[in-house]
């Protein structure tokens, strides 16, 4: 069966970040679910891109995903942490034990600000991790403490990416390893 996966995006989320992850998922038949988090589904990014979501988090709420991505972007990331539905969504995953992925500030300020780390090992970007208490800060590009996984920003994106998706295909690590050569991405596997 294919593996599911919801990305959370909010105005002024880091373009590059979910792109490159959302690019990684639907290369290895991951299907992606790119869902707003705000009242429509056109999105403006931290740069100003007008990119538009394939549906609403509400409309889609009541899904159960085998994998929650969050991307970074200082107001992408504000919007998130503000919105209960998000939250709501993510204590739901958190709840089934599916892969809750958080790259650059989005593991500070979404998942350690509502103490939904509880404690678990993460990494994040900009010096966060001073600013919130749960959660153990690991400077590394990328740390996974079981089914959390979260990355530094996006000069790992593709790092961040590629383990997920070594997760969520665990059974087909060729496939994986296909696409690694394809895209010739040489710093795979992750010697951190």
């Amino acid at each position: 069966m294919k593996k599911r996966v919801a990305v959370l995006l909010a105005d002024g989320f880091e373009e590059g970040e979910a792109i490159i992850f959302i690019d990684i998922m639907r290369r290895l038949d991951i299907y992606v679910d790119v869902l707003s988090c705000m009242d429509t589904t056109i999105l403006t990014t931290y740069f100003g891109t007008h990119i538009s979501a394939d549906d609403t988090l509400i409309n889609k709420a009541h899904l159960i995903y085998d994998a929650v991505m969050m991307p970074g972007g200082p107001k992408g990331t504000d919007n998130l942490s503000a919105n209960s539905d998000v939250i709501t969504f993510i204590k739901k995953h958190i709840a089934t034990g599916k892969y809750i992925c958080a790259l650059c500030s989005s593991s500070a300020k979404v998942l350690a600000a509502h103490g939904l780390l509880e404690g678990r090992n993460y990494t994040t970007g900009g010096g966060l991790e001073n600013k919130f208490q749960d959660g153990n800060f690991i400077d590394k590009k990328v740390v996974v403490d079981n089914n959390f996984i979260s990355g530094k920003g996006l000069g790992v994106s593709f790092e961040f990416a590629f383990t997920v998706a070594k997760h969520l295909l665990a059974d087909d690590q060729d496939k994986v390893n296909r696409q690694v050569d394809h895209i010739y991405f040489e710093h795979w596997p992750l010697s951190n």
